[in-house]
Protein backbone atom coordinates (compact mmCIF):
# COMPACT_ATOMS: atom_id res chain seq x y z
CA UNK A 1 0.00 0.00 0.00
CA UNK A 2 1.42 3.55 -0.93
CA UNK A 3 0.45 6.87 1.31
CA UNK A 4 -1.06 9.74 -0.06
CA UNK A 5 2.12 11.54 -0.14
CA UNK A 6 3.54 9.38 -2.03
CA UNK A 7 0.18 9.45 -4.79
CA UNK A 8 1.16 13.44 -4.37
CA UNK A 9 4.31 13.07 -5.22
CA UNK A 10 3.67 10.89 -8.77
CA UNK A 11 0.55 13.12 -9.72
CA UNK A 12 3.31 16.09 -9.11
CA UNK A 13 5.71 14.39 -11.64
CA UNK A 14 2.88 14.02 -14.28
CA UNK A 15 1.34 17.58 -14.01
CA UNK A 16 5.24 18.68 -14.66
CA UNK A 17 5.96 16.41 -17.70
CA UNK A 18 2.00 16.96 -19.29
CA UNK A 19 2.57 20.87 -18.94
CA UNK A 20 5.79 20.75 -20.13
CA UNK A 21 4.86 18.72 -23.16
CA UNK A 22 3.75 21.64 -24.44
CA UNK A 23 6.74 24.01 -23.90
CA UNK A 24 9.00 21.10 -25.70
CA UNK A 25 6.31 21.32 -28.67
CA UNK A 26 7.31 25.01 -28.82
CA UNK A 27 10.81 24.91 -28.91
CA UNK A 28 12.42 25.83 -32.58
CA UNK A 29 14.38 22.27 -34.25
CA UNK A 30 17.09 23.19 -36.41
CA UNK A 31 16.02 21.81 -39.75
CA UNK A 32 18.98 21.76 -42.91
CA UNK A 33 18.03 24.18 -45.55
CA UNK A 34 16.69 23.67 -48.70
CA UNK A 35 19.16 24.22 -51.58
CA UNK A 36 16.16 26.33 -53.52
CA UNK A 37 13.98 28.99 -52.96
CA UNK A 38 10.88 26.63 -54.79
CA UNK A 39 10.01 23.67 -55.71
CA UNK A 40 9.82 22.95 -59.04
CA UNK A 41 5.99 21.76 -59.26
CA UNK A 42 3.35 21.02 -56.23
CA UNK A 43 -0.39 18.95 -56.42
CA UNK A 44 -2.84 21.32 -57.32
CA UNK A 45 -6.87 20.98 -55.55
CA UNK A 46 -8.98 23.84 -54.31
CA UNK A 47 -11.12 22.41 -52.09
CA UNK A 48 -11.17 24.40 -48.66
CA UNK A 49 -13.38 23.53 -45.55
CA UNK A 50 -16.39 20.85 -46.62
CA UNK A 51 -15.96 21.25 -50.35
CA UNK A 52 -15.21 18.00 -52.29
CA UNK A 53 -14.52 16.76 -55.31
CA UNK A 54 -17.68 14.23 -54.70
CA UNK A 55 -20.33 17.16 -55.29
CA UNK A 56 -20.22 17.50 -59.00
CA UNK A 57 -22.16 21.04 -58.41
CA UNK A 58 -19.42 22.94 -56.94
CA UNK A 59 -17.21 24.63 -59.54
CA UNK A 60 -14.39 26.96 -57.83
CA UNK A 61 -14.24 30.37 -59.54
CA UNK A 62 -11.84 31.86 -61.73
CA UNK A 63 -11.59 34.93 -59.02
CA UNK A 64 -9.82 31.90 -56.02
CA UNK A 65 -8.24 30.06 -58.58
CA UNK A 66 -6.25 33.33 -59.48
CA UNK A 67 -5.97 34.21 -55.38
CA UNK A 68 -4.58 30.42 -54.99
CA UNK A 69 -2.16 30.05 -57.66
CA UNK A 70 -1.09 33.98 -56.80
CA UNK A 71 -0.51 33.00 -53.42
CA UNK A 72 1.60 29.79 -54.76
CA UNK A 73 3.78 30.83 -57.34
CA UNK A 74 5.70 32.40 -54.06
CA UNK A 75 6.83 28.56 -53.67
CA UNK A 76 6.81 27.09 -57.54
CA UNK A 77 6.41 28.07 -60.53
CA UNK A 78 4.20 24.94 -61.52
CA UNK A 79 1.09 23.49 -60.85
CA UNK A 80 -0.10 19.79 -61.35
CA UNK A 81 -3.91 19.38 -61.55
CA UNK A 82 -5.96 16.00 -61.53
CA UNK A 83 -9.31 17.00 -63.60
CA UNK A 84 -11.10 19.38 -65.36
CA UNK A 85 -14.33 19.05 -63.21
CA UNK A 86 -15.14 21.55 -60.19
CA UNK A 87 -13.37 24.40 -62.62
CA UNK A 88 -10.84 22.78 -62.56
CA UNK A 89 -10.75 23.52 -66.79
CA UNK A 90 -9.65 27.25 -65.91
CA UNK A 91 -6.18 26.66 -64.28
CA UNK A 92 -4.22 26.93 -67.46
CA UNK A 93 -5.73 30.07 -68.06
CA UNK A 94 -5.15 31.70 -64.69
CA UNK A 95 -1.63 29.91 -65.28
CA UNK A 96 -0.72 31.59 -67.65
CA UNK A 97 -1.58 35.61 -66.86
CA UNK A 98 0.53 34.45 -63.77
CA UNK A 99 3.28 32.88 -65.66
CA UNK A 100 3.34 29.70 -64.26
CA UNK A 101 3.03 26.23 -66.46
CA UNK A 102 1.06 23.22 -65.30
CA UNK A 103 1.06 19.53 -65.81
CA UNK A 104 -2.62 18.65 -66.98
CA UNK A 105 -4.57 15.81 -65.46
CA UNK A 106 -7.16 14.20 -67.38
CA UNK A 107 -9.27 12.17 -64.78
CA UNK A 108 -9.84 8.38 -65.81
CA UNK A 109 -12.32 6.47 -64.50
CA UNK A 110 -14.93 3.59 -64.44
CA UNK A 111 -17.21 5.19 -66.64
CA UNK A 112 -16.48 5.26 -70.23
CA UNK A 113 -18.34 8.76 -71.12
CA UNK A 114 -17.28 10.12 -68.28
CA UNK A 115 -13.73 9.80 -69.75
CA UNK A 116 -14.72 10.72 -73.12
CA UNK A 117 -15.66 14.24 -72.03
CA UNK A 118 -12.70 14.67 -69.71
CA UNK A 119 -10.45 13.42 -72.74
CA UNK A 120 -11.50 16.02 -74.75
CA UNK A 121 -11.92 18.79 -72.82
CA UNK A 122 -7.97 18.20 -72.08
CA UNK A 123 -7.38 18.11 -75.52
CA UNK A 124 -8.91 21.51 -76.26
CA UNK A 125 -7.15 22.88 -73.38
CA UNK A 126 -3.72 21.68 -74.65
CA UNK A 127 -4.02 22.83 -77.81
CA UNK A 128 -5.34 26.40 -76.66
CA UNK A 129 -2.41 26.70 -73.77
CA UNK A 130 0.30 25.21 -75.77
CA UNK A 131 2.54 26.84 -73.55
CA UNK A 132 1.79 26.52 -70.70
CA UNK A 133 0.62 23.10 -70.58
CA UNK A 134 3.76 21.69 -70.55
CA UNK A 135 2.99 17.76 -70.03
CA UNK A 136 -0.62 15.62 -70.07
CA UNK A 137 -1.16 13.06 -67.89
CA UNK A 138 -3.76 10.60 -68.82
CA UNK A 139 -4.73 8.91 -65.46
CA UNK A 140 -4.22 9.30 -61.64
CA UNK A 141 -3.96 5.74 -59.86
CA UNK A 142 -6.53 4.27 -62.05
CA UNK A 143 -5.11 0.51 -61.71
CA UNK A 144 -4.33 1.39 -58.24
CA UNK A 145 -8.20 1.50 -57.70
CA UNK A 146 -8.79 -1.15 -60.22
CA UNK A 147 -11.24 1.07 -62.39
CA UNK A 148 -9.59 0.34 -65.87
CA UNK A 149 -7.40 -2.81 -67.10
CA UNK A 150 -3.62 -1.64 -68.08
CA UNK A 151 -4.66 -2.59 -71.91
CA UNK A 152 -7.46 -0.64 -72.24
CA UNK A 153 -6.04 2.59 -69.81
CA UNK A 154 -3.02 2.69 -73.09
CA UNK A 155 -5.62 2.98 -75.58
CA UNK A 156 -6.82 6.24 -74.12
CA UNK A 157 -3.14 7.24 -73.21
CA UNK A 158 -1.79 6.28 -77.07
CA UNK A 159 -5.46 8.97 -78.15
CA UNK A 160 -4.55 11.58 -75.87
CA UNK A 161 -0.74 11.49 -77.57
CA UNK A 162 -1.77 11.30 -81.11
CA UNK A 163 -3.63 14.09 -80.14
CA UNK A 164 -1.64 16.39 -78.69
CA UNK A 165 1.98 18.39 -79.05
CA UNK A 166 2.73 17.69 -75.41
CA UNK A 167 4.50 15.14 -73.95
CA UNK A 168 1.97 12.73 -72.18
CA UNK A 169 2.41 10.31 -69.29
CA UNK A 170 0.09 8.34 -66.23
CA UNK A 171 0.73 8.18 -63.12
CA UNK A 172 0.52 5.63 -60.37
CA UNK A 173 2.24 4.17 -57.29
CA UNK A 174 5.60 2.93 -58.35
CA UNK A 175 4.67 -0.32 -57.58
CA UNK A 176 1.87 -0.80 -60.25
CA UNK A 177 4.05 0.69 -62.68
CA UNK A 178 6.03 -2.24 -62.21
CA UNK A 179 3.47 -4.38 -62.30
CA UNK A 180 1.70 -3.31 -65.31
CA UNK A 181 4.80 -1.26 -67.07
CA UNK A 182 4.96 -3.60 -70.15
CA UNK A 183 1.19 -2.68 -71.35
CA UNK A 184 2.06 1.23 -70.57
CA UNK A 185 5.75 2.19 -71.23
CA UNK A 186 5.45 2.56 -74.71
CA UNK A 187 2.48 4.53 -74.73
CA UNK A 188 3.74 7.36 -72.74
CA UNK A 189 6.67 10.00 -73.09
CA UNK A 190 7.61 9.94 -69.33
CA UNK A 191 7.15 7.76 -66.43
CA UNK A 192 5.14 9.37 -63.45
CA UNK A 193 5.45 7.50 -60.44
CA UNK A 194 4.41 8.25 -56.74
CA UNK A 195 6.53 7.70 -54.06
CA UNK A 196 5.26 8.16 -50.59
CA UNK A 197 7.65 6.97 -47.63
CA UNK A 198 4.93 7.39 -45.21
CA UNK A 199 2.27 5.85 -47.08
CA UNK A 200 4.81 2.19 -47.87
CA UNK A 201 3.61 -1.31 -46.96
CA UNK A 202 6.56 -1.20 -45.02
CA UNK A 203 6.58 2.21 -44.10
CA UNK A 204 9.73 4.62 -43.54
CA UNK A 205 11.38 6.71 -40.50
CA UNK A 206 11.99 10.40 -41.49
CA UNK A 207 15.78 9.67 -41.32
CA UNK A 208 15.00 6.39 -43.88
CA UNK A 209 12.64 7.99 -46.21
CA UNK A 210 15.04 9.72 -48.55
CA UNK A 211 17.36 6.94 -48.77
CA UNK A 212 14.28 4.78 -49.79
CA UNK A 213 13.53 7.45 -52.11
CA UNK A 214 16.61 7.55 -54.38
CA UNK A 215 16.70 3.73 -54.19
CA UNK A 216 13.16 3.40 -55.64
CA UNK A 217 13.70 6.21 -58.23
CA UNK A 218 16.99 4.18 -59.27
CA UNK A 219 14.96 0.96 -59.75
CA UNK A 220 12.70 2.58 -61.48
CA UNK A 221 15.18 4.52 -63.86
CA UNK A 222 16.87 1.05 -64.50
CA UNK A 223 13.58 -1.01 -65.32
CA UNK A 224 12.02 1.75 -68.05
CA UNK A 225 15.38 2.55 -69.71
CA UNK A 226 15.33 5.65 -72.01
CA UNK A 227 12.75 7.10 -70.28
CA UNK A 228 12.39 9.86 -67.96
CA UNK A 229 11.29 9.38 -64.61
CA UNK A 230 8.87 12.13 -63.12
CA UNK A 231 8.71 11.32 -59.27
CA UNK A 232 4.49 12.67 -59.50
CA UNK A 233 3.52 12.56 -55.85
CA UNK A 234 6.58 12.94 -52.93
CA UNK A 235 5.73 14.60 -49.59
CA UNK A 236 5.32 13.74 -45.85
CA UNK A 237 2.15 14.71 -43.52
CA UNK A 238 2.34 16.82 -40.39
CA UNK A 239 -0.80 15.72 -38.84
CA UNK A 240 -2.26 12.08 -38.14
CA UNK A 241 -1.77 8.68 -37.19
CA UNK A 242 1.91 7.14 -36.86
CA UNK A 243 2.67 4.23 -39.21
CA UNK A 244 5.25 2.19 -37.95
CA UNK A 245 8.51 4.26 -37.21
CA UNK A 246 6.81 7.20 -39.60
CA UNK A 247 5.44 9.72 -38.01
CA UNK A 248 2.93 12.81 -39.13
CA UNK A 249 4.22 16.24 -37.94
CA UNK A 250 4.94 19.58 -39.15
CA UNK A 251 8.60 19.08 -38.60
CA UNK A 252 8.68 15.85 -40.03
CA UNK A 253 6.67 17.39 -43.09
CA UNK A 254 9.77 20.03 -43.62
CA UNK A 255 12.34 17.67 -42.90
CA UNK A 256 11.56 15.89 -45.58
CA UNK A 257 10.26 18.26 -48.15
CA UNK A 258 13.68 20.35 -47.87
CA UNK A 259 15.49 16.91 -48.24
CA UNK A 260 13.64 15.78 -50.89
CA UNK A 261 14.80 19.24 -52.96
CA UNK A 262 18.19 18.93 -51.53
CA UNK A 263 18.18 15.71 -53.48
CA UNK A 264 16.42 16.57 -56.69
CA UNK A 265 18.75 19.46 -56.94
CA UNK A 266 22.13 17.11 -56.67
CA UNK A 267 20.51 14.56 -58.89
CA UNK A 268 19.15 16.34 -61.38
CA UNK A 269 15.62 14.76 -60.98
CA UNK A 270 12.05 16.46 -61.49
CA UNK A 271 9.86 16.07 -58.83
CA UNK A 272 6.19 17.00 -57.91
CA UNK A 273 5.21 17.68 -54.06
CA UNK A 274 1.66 16.88 -52.80
CA UNK A 275 0.35 18.90 -52.28
CA UNK A 276 -0.52 23.23 -52.36
CA UNK A 277 -3.04 23.27 -49.20
CA UNK A 278 -4.26 20.72 -46.72
CA UNK A 279 -7.46 18.92 -48.12
CA UNK A 280 -9.37 18.14 -45.46
CA UNK A 281 -11.92 15.77 -47.54
CA UNK A 282 -9.46 13.70 -47.81
CA UNK A 283 -10.18 12.57 -44.31
CA UNK A 284 -12.89 10.79 -45.05
CA UNK A 285 -10.50 8.18 -47.33
CA UNK A 286 -7.53 8.37 -45.09
CA UNK A 287 -8.48 9.40 -41.89
CA UNK A 288 -7.04 12.08 -39.98
CA UNK A 289 -3.80 11.84 -41.74
CA UNK A 290 -4.92 12.40 -45.47
CA UNK A 291 -5.81 15.91 -44.85
CA UNK A 292 -2.85 17.21 -43.78
CA UNK A 293 -0.03 17.22 -46.80
CA UNK A 294 -0.41 21.15 -47.81
CA UNK A 295 2.55 23.15 -48.24
CA UNK A 296 0.79 26.46 -47.55
CA UNK A 297 -1.74 27.75 -44.73
CA UNK A 298 -5.13 29.35 -44.18
CA UNK A 299 -5.02 32.26 -46.47
CA UNK A 300 -1.76 31.45 -48.35
CA UNK A 301 0.49 31.91 -45.38
CA UNK A 302 3.32 29.65 -45.75
CA UNK A 303 2.91 26.06 -43.67
CA UNK A 304 6.51 24.71 -44.81
CA UNK A 305 9.60 26.80 -45.08
CA UNK A 306 12.59 26.22 -47.03
CA UNK A 307 14.82 27.88 -44.78
CA UNK A 308 15.51 28.43 -41.27
CA UNK A 309 14.45 26.23 -37.63
CA UNK A 310 11.01 24.53 -36.96
CA UNK A 311 8.69 24.90 -34.49
CA UNK A 312 5.60 21.77 -34.13
CA UNK A 313 3.24 24.09 -32.50
CA UNK A 314 3.20 27.84 -32.49
CA UNK A 315 0.90 28.54 -30.65
CA UNK A 316 1.96 26.60 -27.68
CA UNK A 317 1.43 29.12 -25.09
CA UNK A 318 -2.53 29.47 -26.16
CA UNK A 319 -2.67 25.48 -25.68
CA UNK A 320 -1.01 26.15 -22.07
CA UNK A 321 -2.83 28.36 -20.55
CA UNK A 322 -6.25 26.09 -22.24
CA UNK A 323 -4.59 23.33 -19.95
CA UNK A 324 -3.61 25.12 -16.62
CA UNK A 325 -7.90 26.52 -16.86
CA UNK A 326 -9.05 23.26 -17.51
CA UNK A 327 -6.98 21.66 -14.74
CA UNK A 328 -8.29 24.01 -12.48
CA UNK A 329 -11.62 23.42 -12.70
CA UNK A 330 -10.93 19.50 -13.02
CA UNK A 331 -9.40 20.40 -9.68
CA UNK A 332 -12.60 22.12 -8.61
CA UNK A 333 -14.80 19.59 -9.78
CA UNK A 334 -12.73 16.89 -7.84
CA UNK A 335 -12.81 19.38 -4.63
CA UNK A 336 -17.02 19.73 -4.81
CA UNK A 337 -17.70 15.83 -5.01
CA UNK A 338 -14.83 15.00 -2.70
CA UNK A 339 -16.80 15.05 0.40
CA UNK A 340 -15.16 16.30 3.87
CA UNK A 341 -12.43 18.95 3.18
CA UNK A 342 -9.37 17.90 2.44
CA UNK A 343 -6.21 18.38 4.09
CA UNK A 344 -2.81 20.09 2.09
CA UNK A 345 -2.06 16.71 0.49
CA UNK A 346 -5.23 16.10 -0.71
CA UNK A 347 -5.01 19.86 -2.58
CA UNK A 348 -1.80 18.59 -3.68
CA UNK A 349 -3.34 15.50 -5.03
CA UNK A 350 -6.38 17.44 -6.56
CA UNK A 351 -4.23 20.26 -8.21
CA UNK A 352 -1.02 18.15 -9.94
CA UNK A 353 -3.62 15.52 -10.85
CA UNK A 354 -5.97 18.16 -11.86
CA UNK A 355 -3.35 19.48 -13.88
CA UNK A 356 -1.90 16.62 -15.34
CA UNK A 357 -5.31 15.66 -16.20
CA UNK A 358 -6.12 19.29 -17.91
CA UNK A 359 -3.56 18.61 -20.24
CA UNK A 360 -4.60 15.44 -21.59
CA UNK A 361 -8.50 16.73 -22.20
CA UNK A 362 -6.39 19.57 -24.13
CA UNK A 363 -4.94 16.98 -26.34
CA UNK A 364 -8.21 15.42 -26.99
CA UNK A 365 -9.72 18.36 -28.06
CA UNK A 366 -6.98 19.79 -30.35
CA UNK A 367 -6.91 16.50 -31.51
CA UNK A 368 -10.84 16.63 -32.15
CA UNK A 369 -10.10 19.76 -34.21
CA UNK A 370 -7.69 17.66 -36.60
CA UNK A 371 -9.87 14.38 -36.87
CA UNK A 372 -13.51 15.03 -36.60
CA UNK A 373 -15.00 14.55 -39.83
CA UNK A 374 -18.80 14.29 -39.01
CA UNK A 375 -21.56 15.02 -36.43
CA UNK A 376 -21.09 11.54 -35.18
CA UNK A 377 -17.35 11.89 -35.32
CA UNK A 378 -17.64 14.84 -33.51
CA UNK A 379 -19.93 13.83 -30.73
CA UNK A 380 -17.60 10.48 -30.24
CA UNK A 381 -15.14 13.04 -29.40
CA UNK A 382 -17.12 15.10 -26.88
CA UNK A 383 -17.99 11.77 -25.41
CA UNK A 384 -14.30 10.88 -24.95
CA UNK A 385 -13.17 14.57 -23.61
CA UNK A 386 -16.20 14.35 -21.31
CA UNK A 387 -14.79 11.07 -19.67
CA UNK A 388 -11.33 12.54 -19.45
CA UNK A 389 -12.60 15.58 -17.70
CA UNK A 390 -15.42 13.59 -15.35
CA UNK A 391 -13.56 10.32 -14.52
CA UNK A 392 -9.73 11.85 -13.39
CA UNK A 393 -12.30 14.53 -11.48
CA UNK A 394 -14.11 11.75 -9.66
CA UNK A 395 -11.16 9.43 -8.89
CA UNK A 396 -9.06 12.47 -7.94
CA UNK A 397 -11.99 12.95 -5.09
CA UNK A 398 -11.42 9.75 -4.03
CA UNK A 399 -7.81 9.75 -3.94
CA UNK A 400 -7.76 13.28 -1.85
CA UNK A 401 -9.35 11.96 1.32
CA UNK A 402 -7.67 10.64 4.18
CA UNK A 403 -9.82 7.30 5.25
CA UNK A 404 -6.89 4.61 4.14
CA UNK A 405 -10.15 1.87 4.45
CA UNK A 406 -11.83 0.59 1.71
CA UNK A 407 -15.23 -0.15 3.28
CA UNK A 408 -15.04 3.27 5.20
CA UNK A 409 -14.60 5.14 1.88
CA UNK A 410 -17.49 3.29 -0.03
CA UNK A 411 -19.97 3.43 2.89
CA UNK A 412 -18.91 7.61 3.48
CA UNK A 413 -19.24 7.98 -0.06
CA UNK A 414 -21.16 5.67 -1.86
CA UNK A 415 -22.99 7.90 -4.95
CA UNK A 416 -18.91 9.42 -5.48
CA UNK A 417 -17.59 5.50 -5.68
CA UNK A 418 -20.80 4.18 -7.60
CA UNK A 419 -20.26 7.44 -10.40
CA UNK A 420 -16.06 6.77 -10.20
CA UNK A 421 -16.84 3.16 -11.15
CA UNK A 422 -18.95 3.50 -13.72
CA UNK A 423 -16.75 6.27 -15.43
CA UNK A 424 -14.16 3.68 -15.27
CA UNK A 425 -16.41 1.10 -16.75
CA UNK A 426 -17.46 3.69 -19.42
CA UNK A 427 -13.46 4.30 -20.37
CA UNK A 428 -12.82 0.88 -20.62
CA UNK A 429 -15.49 0.03 -22.64
CA UNK A 430 -14.56 2.59 -24.77
CA UNK A 431 -10.85 1.61 -24.86
CA UNK A 432 -12.24 -2.00 -25.70
CA UNK A 433 -14.15 -0.77 -28.56
CA UNK A 434 -11.06 1.69 -30.01
CA UNK A 435 -8.53 -1.66 -29.60
CA UNK A 436 -10.99 -3.66 -31.23
CA UNK A 437 -10.69 -1.07 -34.45
CA UNK A 438 -7.38 -0.91 -34.65
CA UNK A 439 -6.32 -4.21 -34.35
CA UNK A 440 -8.49 -5.47 -37.47
CA UNK A 441 -8.41 -1.68 -39.19
CA UNK A 442 -6.30 0.76 -38.22
CA UNK A 443 -4.83 1.60 -41.25
CA UNK A 444 -6.14 5.27 -41.12
CA UNK A 445 -7.02 5.14 -37.04
CA UNK A 446 -5.42 7.39 -34.53
CA UNK A 447 -4.36 6.38 -31.43
CA UNK A 448 -6.14 8.35 -28.76
CA UNK A 449 -3.95 7.36 -25.77
CA UNK A 450 -4.88 11.04 -24.03
CA UNK A 451 -8.57 9.46 -24.09
CA UNK A 452 -7.80 6.98 -21.66
CA UNK A 453 -4.02 7.73 -19.66
CA UNK A 454 -5.64 10.11 -16.84
CA UNK A 455 -8.45 7.44 -15.75
CA UNK A 456 -5.84 4.59 -16.52
CA UNK A 457 -3.21 6.58 -13.67
CA UNK A 458 -5.91 7.37 -10.93
CA UNK A 459 -7.53 3.94 -11.24
CA UNK A 460 -3.93 2.58 -11.04
CA UNK A 461 -3.21 4.63 -8.06
CA UNK A 462 -6.13 3.74 -6.29
CA UNK A 463 -5.44 0.18 -6.67
CA UNK A 464 -1.92 0.72 -5.39
CA UNK A 465 -3.28 3.24 -2.37
CA UNK A 466 -5.77 -0.02 -1.77
CA UNK A 467 -8.86 1.90 -2.07
CA UNK A 468 -9.94 0.60 -5.70
CA UNK A 469 -12.70 -1.79 -4.16
CA UNK A 470 -14.85 1.05 -3.90
CA UNK A 471 -15.04 1.78 -7.30
CA UNK A 472 -13.40 -1.00 -9.29
CA UNK A 473 -15.52 -3.64 -11.49
CA UNK A 474 -16.25 -6.86 -10.52
CA UNK A 475 -18.65 -8.29 -12.76
CA UNK A 476 -16.98 -11.14 -15.11
CA UNK A 477 -18.24 -8.71 -18.57
CA UNK A 478 -15.77 -5.39 -17.09
CA UNK A 479 -13.21 -7.99 -16.98
CA UNK A 480 -13.67 -9.48 -20.16
CA UNK A 481 -13.63 -5.69 -21.67
CA UNK A 482 -10.71 -5.28 -19.97
CA UNK A 483 -9.07 -8.49 -21.25
CA UNK A 484 -10.33 -7.53 -24.86
CA UNK A 485 -8.64 -4.21 -24.37
CA UNK A 486 -5.77 -5.95 -23.07
CA UNK A 487 -5.40 -8.64 -26.00
CA UNK A 488 -6.03 -5.91 -29.03
CA UNK A 489 -3.37 -3.67 -27.18
CA UNK A 490 -0.82 -5.98 -27.68
CA UNK A 491 -1.92 -7.01 -30.92
CA UNK A 492 -1.94 -3.66 -32.28
CA UNK A 493 1.64 -3.22 -31.26
CA UNK A 494 2.68 -6.55 -33.08
CA UNK A 495 1.12 -5.15 -36.30
CA UNK A 496 2.54 -1.46 -35.98
CA UNK A 497 5.90 -2.91 -34.00
CA UNK A 498 7.70 -1.41 -31.70
CA UNK A 499 9.09 0.99 -33.84
CA UNK A 500 5.44 3.08 -33.56
CA UNK A 501 6.01 4.93 -30.49
CA UNK A 502 1.97 6.55 -30.64
CA UNK A 503 1.09 2.42 -30.83
CA UNK A 504 2.62 1.78 -27.65
CA UNK A 505 1.91 5.17 -25.58
CA UNK A 506 -1.79 4.19 -26.26
CA UNK A 507 -1.03 0.17 -25.46
CA UNK A 508 0.42 1.13 -22.78
CA UNK A 509 -2.11 3.34 -21.53
CA UNK A 510 -4.54 0.83 -21.84
CA UNK A 511 -2.37 -1.80 -20.40
CA UNK A 512 -3.00 0.25 -17.61
CA UNK A 513 -6.56 0.97 -17.36
CA UNK A 514 -7.41 -2.65 -17.91
CA UNK A 515 -4.73 -3.64 -15.33
CA UNK A 516 -7.10 -3.29 -11.75
CA UNK A 517 -9.81 -5.17 -13.97
CA UNK A 518 -7.53 -8.21 -14.68
CA UNK A 519 -6.32 -8.29 -11.39
CA UNK A 520 -9.84 -9.65 -10.38
CA UNK A 521 -10.17 -6.85 -7.30
CA UNK A 522 -13.51 -7.02 -5.37
CA UNK A 523 -15.83 -4.24 -5.62
CA UNK A 524 -19.13 -2.28 -4.66
CA UNK A 525 -19.59 -0.88 -8.57
CA UNK A 526 -22.80 -2.37 -8.31
CA UNK A 527 -24.05 -1.44 -5.13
Amino acid sequence: MIGRGVVAAVLAVCAAVALGSWVRLGQPVAVPDAPVTRAQCVSYAPFRGEETPFDKTFSVSEQRLEEDLRHLSAFTPCVRTYATTNGLDKVAAVAERLGMTVLQGLWIGAEDAANRKELEKVVELAHAYPKTITGVIVGNEVLLRREQAADRLAVYIREVNDRVEQPVTYADVWEFWRRHGAALKDAVDFITIHLLPYWEDDPSDISEALVHVKQIHDQMAAEFPGKEILVGEIGWPSTGRQREAAEASLVNETRFIRGVLQMTAAEGWRANLIEATDQPWKRQLEGTTGGFWGVLGEGGTPKITLAGPVVEIADWQRWLLASVAVGLGITLLAGLTGGPRADATGWTISVTGGLAAGVLVVFCARHALFAARSPLEWGEHAASIGLAVLGPAMLLSLLRQQQPVQQQLGQQHPVGTAIAGWLYRLTLFSASVTAIGLAFGGRYRDFPATAILGVAVAVVLLMLARRSTAVLPERPEDRWLALITAAMALGVVGLETVKNDDALAWAGSALLLAAPALLRCRSSLSR
